[in-house]
């Protein structure tokens, strides 16, 4: 079985080192080859450049000194063809025709491969360059521009002849003409290079249309890729040898890993099922320390826990209670998170003991019932609410006569003893405290019957502009700074916008009567981030705040810190919303400010 085993993973490993260096050297020889082909066709490109250059700067010196003519230029062409690499030059006319080539033979036939002169004559002093395949023949790199051997600043009158200016032949002083100087200027007029010597006066003519191609070899490059091609598979067969090498020294390594990998086995284990636990774990030294936390606890907290802990006191207690004990503990307490909220959890701590049954530290197991927590405190909240709504039915029209005429008498005994200032004051009172008792039964009709909600449209610009313009009166006389920073991808929600007018406008009245002068009133609109389809209504300020205490009984009927209220205005908001399908809860610091959230489904 060993040797089978042995057998087996041998080839898979050297398939892993062939899958390893195969793509590396493969990019490797790429990369290479395409470094070697710039580098030829940049050195082609240079020596082609070079050529032209000076047979155009020869050609133009020997035609305006020395009067040459197309032999003069085609016996250049041939001399200079005879440099290394060159394999042929030669001077086409715009339709093709070779007027000049380093093979004699070659003058007069038709270049088949002729480029576009319109592209060329764009610049006539650029050199163009390609890579041209020739029939039944290798490929060369060629390299072509306008054949250009005069250039504006020659002048056909102040050319030079061995040092000396002359004028062209054609302006020598009058002489006979012998029969001679007669075929020679007719063998001149049969010759391709005439043109670029007529003109009249001092005006060079347009010169004539002709181009100058070097065609160079590249068995240099060739040869040159060939041998880097062998270098390459040299090299790479040197490293196949050395991972194979490096293969053997695997299997002698693979005893050692084995044995180490059994070792960790346990240990990765526990470890992996300490991180994924459901329950959030962490675990203290003696000092008090935080040693380990798993996920499930940085979830619960909110992220990662510093050391000390920030609720340190209660945990203390715990390990006090422990260490008389002897034993695990078990019970309730609410913690603040990393992020400052309030979670409730269920905590479960038990000492960690070593082999010698010494406390080595302390555990703690987390439970999360935030959710739990908040969920029966909303069916409380209901419960009271559904049982304050069937007594308010049936209490309120019975209060109501009563008050109608209590309200009466007031009115008549403030009319009769308007000459008595205390009974009259006594009797306005009444009337007062009559109207206040018929608000608050008022609105506790309106907490009691069942609410309709009439959803439609609603822009939500409109709706916040709306409802601020009903207290824009208290706004300016307290001078509270408004804010509304309204960012939504799209403005419009299926809702009730009268009843959302009216939850803004209580929220707003709480936050005013909070407020000092020169107080802050917030209002922020955008699309919730943790529930899609729903938008996020804030409503800030910077008032007074509530008391921790108070935070969880806000939207409890009648419960008010202010002794004019009446205690129904959020209970009422709690109710719209929750007849909206959305939900409102409150964050708030004691002297910093507090700020109710309401979330509302868009559709």
């Amino acid at each position: 079985m060993k040797k089978h085993a042995v057998f087996f993973v041998s080839p898979l490993l050297m398939a892993g080192v062939l899958l390893i260096l195969l793509p590396i050297f493969t990019l490797m020889t790429l990369d290479r080859l395409e470094r070697q082909k710039e580098f030829s066709f940049q050195r082609l490109l240079e020596k082609g450049v070079s050529l032209i250059r000076t047979f155009e700067a020869g050609t133009r010196t020997g035609m305006f000194t020395m009067r040459w003519g197309a032999q003069r230029i085609q016996a250049m062409l041939l001399e200079t063809s005879f440099q290394p690499e060159v394999v042929y030059m030669m001077i086409t006319s715009k339709d093709g025709r070779i007027l000049a080539h380093s093979d004699a033979a070659m003058v007069g036939q038709i270049f088949d491969a002729m480029p576009d002169t319109a592209k060329i004559n764009k610049d006539t002093a650029k050199v163009y360059h390609r890579v041209r395949q020739q029939k039944d023949k290798d490929e060369v790199f060629e390299v072509f521009k306008r054949f250009v051997p005069i250039r504006p600043r020659f002048k056909r009158g102040h050319m030079r002849m061995h040092g000396m200016p002359i004028r062209l032949q054609d302006n020598l002083p009058n002489r006979q003409e012998s029969f001679q100087d007669r075929q020679e200027r007719q063998r001149e007029t049969m010759d391709w290079s005439r043109p670029y010597f007529q003109g009249q006066g001092e005006e060079l003519t347009e010169m004539a249309e002709h181009y100058l191609f070097a065609g160079l070899s590249m068995e240099r490059e060739k040869f040159a890729r060939t041998r880097l091609l062998k270098e390459t598979v040299w090299r790479g067969t040197f490293f196949f040898l050395l991972g194979c090498a490096g293969m053997v020294a695997l299997f002698a390594f693979q005893a050692y890993r084995s044995a180490r990998a059994s070792l960790t086995s346990v240990k990765a284990f526990s470890d992996t099922v300490i991180q994924n636990m459901p329950s959030g774990l962490v675990t203290m030294n003696l000092y008090h320390d935080i040693t380990s936390v798993n996920r499930s606890a940085k979830k619960i907290f909110g992220g990662d826990l510093t050391s000390p802990f920030p609720q340190l006191v209660e945990l203390i207690e715990l390990i006090d209670e422990m260490t008389s004990s002897q034993e695990m503990v078990n019970r309730e307490i609410t913690l603040k998170s990393v992020s400052g909220s309030n979670i409730r959890l269920d905590v479960t701590a038990s000492p960690i003991r070593d082999s010698e049954n010494q406390v080595m530290g302390f555990l703690f197991l987390f439970r999360d019932l935030t959710q739990i927590w908040e969920l029966k405190k909303q069916v409380e909240t209901n419960k009271r609410l559904a049982a304050i709504g069937k007594l308010a039915a049936g209490v309120a029209h019975e209060i109501r006569n009563p008050l109608s005429s209590i309200k009466g008498f007031a009115t008549y005994f403030s009319k009769r003893y308007e000459d008595n200032a205390t009974d009259s004051e006594t009797a306005l009172i009444m009337v007062k405290e009559v109207e206040r008792i018929n608000r608050s039964i008022t609105q506790l009709l309106e907490f009691a019957k069942p609410m309709v909600v009439e959803k439609k449209q609603v822009d939500l610009h409109d709706l916040v502009d709306h409802s601020l313009k009903l207290v824009h009166h208290d706004l300016i006389q307290k001078k509270i700074e408004t804010k509304v920073d309204i960012d939504l991808k799209q403005p419009f929600i299926y809702t009730d916008g009268d009843r959302m007018n009216q939850v803004l406008l209580n929220l707003y009245i709480n936050a005013i009567q909070a407020l000092g002068d020169r107080g802050r009133l917030e209002i922020r609109v955008q699309d919730a981030a943790k529930i899609p389809g729903h938008i996020e209504i804030r409503v800030m300020d910077n008032g007074s705040g509530i008391d921790e205490q108070a935070i969880d009984l806000v939207f409890d009927p009648y419960f008010t810190t202010r002794s004019t209220g009446t205690g129904l205005g959020l209970s009422i908001v709690h109710r719209i919303i929750e007849n909206l399908n959305g939900s409102i809860r409150v964050e708030s610091t004691k002297g910093r400010g507090t700020c109710f959230i309401i979330n509302l489904p868009v559709s």
